[in-house]
């Protein structure tokens, strides 16, 4: 009888600390994984993985179909984009990709990178901390395989006027081709 009551304290000590464990080794959307994370906030997440890499092998071989656009501001006049314009974007987007191209890269399905330029609304009543209130904007990129999502990543950047838009570009690109 004594070593049932000592199996169950040990069973219980066991799952108390496993749940303790977990708790504190949890990783959430934010990712750390490249340097460039270090300087610009991400947030990325993997929805196929097996897709995934069909997808960067893809955009490798510079196939790829590109849509963006912009969300302004609602509650506050909008800013950003009489010096942020989409087209701008768009190439530095494009030239992100290219810098990224093989020669040897194969292509199989239909790679679609949708994106938008979101400027952070600082009278929205729906921000509450400064922390939410930092930042200009982000960029917000769902890329879709044969129609399928397989990957998001959000990138913000700090500066009204997008002189750090292109960092930002450029890591989310990075977080993608380098996902697994």
């Amino acid at each position: 009888m004594k070593y049932i009551y000592t199996i169950i304290v040990i069973a219980l000590i066991y799952f108390v600390g496993n749940d303790i464990y977990k708790q504190n080794t949890k990783t959430g959307a934010k990712s750390t994984r490249l340097a460039c994370h270090k300087t610009c906030k991400v947030f990325e997440r993997v929805y196929d993985d097996k897709l995934l890499k069909k997808a960067q092998e893809t955009v490798r071989a510079g196939e790829y179909k590109l849509t963006s656009r912009i969300k302004e501001a609602k509650f506050m006049q909008t800013q950003m984009f009489q010096y942020v314009h989409i087209e701008e974007v768009d190439q530095l987007v494009k030239n992100a990709i290219d810098k990224k191209k093989q020669a040897d890269a194969k292509t199989e399905g239909k790679l679609h990178i949708d994106y938008y330029i979101y400027e952070n609304d600082k009278a929205d009543p729906g921000k509450k901390t400064k922390k939410s209130k930092l930042y200009a904007g982000f960029l917000r990129f769902i890329i879709t395989y044969n129609g399928k999502n397989i990957y998001s990543v959000q990138a913000d950047f700090m500066d009204l006027q997008g002189k750090d838009i292109q960092k930002s570009v450029e890591c989310a690109i990075e977080s993608f081709v380098t996902a697994s």
